[in-house]
């Protein structure tokens, strides 16, 4: 079975707008100009309020269309001119949809999941192994993302997504279990890979005027009105004290967390079993949220066994899929093929990577002489072109 067979979460939040297929809501949203409206509302909501079987109700689907459109706003104050895709919309509208039912019935939530669950089972064969969600399960979300497709601006939307719900949801317990009851985690922490991509990241949220530090570097908890964002490297995360400053304890950052984790799959087997371990024991009593490109091919390298495992673990808890198949096809990202190179003379190899330094170097001059000419297209600068824009994203407008 492959993944994309497995996403019961994702299906049934396909279901609530009265469809059976991502490319069904595609196909009313691609066209759709992006942003806000005259009236306050964004132009995709006026298309997902028209959709025959649509089954949130009409005043929650406005709610959450303007908490969006508020962090649209926010994130474009912050960051310049800035205006959310459609599958960007999607994805945090199906958060909004998630959060809300979670923290304000949790155990209603949780039956009509099962109950959902349950009907699929009658007529999917794929999922008829996987057992009930049940209060662990609805603790975790992840967003099957292709690189590039914004997961970092998503990221922190959530971020500020999860701390409304804590604030004004009715029961903040789903979020976060504490004895006293109190609306707070113990720390927010994003786990990364590498070093270089937390620096990245705390770029990123710098950008976005978002305050985070290095967990190692920093302790402190909370300097302005929402709560510091501390960012650590996998391989940080320890069971002791490394004694060397270079790691901390797990125990020393309890379990009541809201846990973000970029692409952190890491290596196979019992390895990869440790990390996804120790990430969960995080939140164990708080919230944990993954992002990855590549949950496939992860589960991909596992045993037949763990892969089963897997399937139905991501199945539900994968709420959005905009993998890159989906990525592809919207015309984002980059198409190549080179065909039986390995038989190839060694000079055709150096007349490939000629061609694409030649092919590069146009996208950078066409960049730079022609940027004013582009701008409506909201163009992106080519991946690297020249330092000062070499963190920038990929979007459709690329030059190829």
């Amino acid at each position: 079975m492959r993944l994309e067979q497995a996403l019961v979460l994702n299906r049934y939040c396909l279901n609530q707008f009265g469809v059976q297929s991502f490319q069904a809501l595609k196909q009313v949203l691609f066209p759709v100009t992006e942003g806000l409206g005259g009236d306050g509302y964004s132009h995709f909501y006026h298309v997902l309020a028209e959709l025959k079987g649509l089954v949130i109700p009409a005043e929650a689907l406005r709610a959450y269309d303007r908490r969006v459109m508020e962090y649209e706003t926010r994130l474009a104050q912050a960051r310049g001119a800035f205006t959310f895709k459609y599958f960007q919309y999607l994805a945090l509208l199906y958060t909004e949809l998630y959060l809300d039912r979670l923290s304000a019935n949790p155990g209603g939530f949780l039956q009509e999941l099962n109950a959902f669950l349950e009907r699929l089972k009658s007529t999917d064969p794929a999922v008829r192994h996987f057992v009930p969600f049940d209060a662990v399960d609805l603790r975790r979300l992840a967003f099957f993302m292709a690189t590039g497709s914004g997961k970092t601006l998503l990221l922190h939307t959530n971020l500020w997504q999860v701390l409304h719900y804590l604030e004004h949801g009715r029961h903040p317990e789903a979020l976060v279990r504490r004895t006293d009851g109190s609306r707070a985690f113990d720390s927010i922490l994003l786990v990364t890979r590498n070093e270089g991509l937390s620096q990245q990241h705390l770029g990123e949220f710098a950008k976005s005027d978002i305050d985070a530090a290095l967990l190692i570097a920093d302790r402190t908890g909370q300097r302005g009105l929402e709560p510091r964002v501390h960012v650590i490297e996998i391989h940080k995360l320890a069971e002791q004290a490394s004694g060397e400053g270079v790691s901390i304890p797990l125990e020393e950052l309890g379990a009541a967390n809201l846990v973000f984790v970029d692409e952190g799959h890491k290596g196979t087997g019992s390895e990869a079993q440790t990390w996804k371990t120790r990430q969960e024991g995080l939140s164990q009593h708080g919230f944990l949220i993954e992002y990855s490109a590549t949950f496939a091919q992860a589960i991909g390298a596992t045993s037949p066994k763990r892969k089963e495992l897997l399937l139905a673990d991501y199945g539900k808890s994968i709420l959005f899929d905009y993998s890159y198949r989906y990525f592809y096809t919207d015309g984002y990202g980059k198409d190549f093929r080179v065909l039986n190179l390995s038989k190839a003379r060694e000079q055709q190899a150096f007349e490939l990577l000629l061609g694409g330094l030649l092919v590069y170097s146009q996208q950078v001059r066409l960049y730079r002489n022609s940027r004013a000419v582009y701008r409506p297209f909201q163009v992106e600068p080519p991946r690297g072109s020249f330092s000062d824009l070499a963190s920038t994203r990929c979007t459709r407008g690329t030059i190829a």
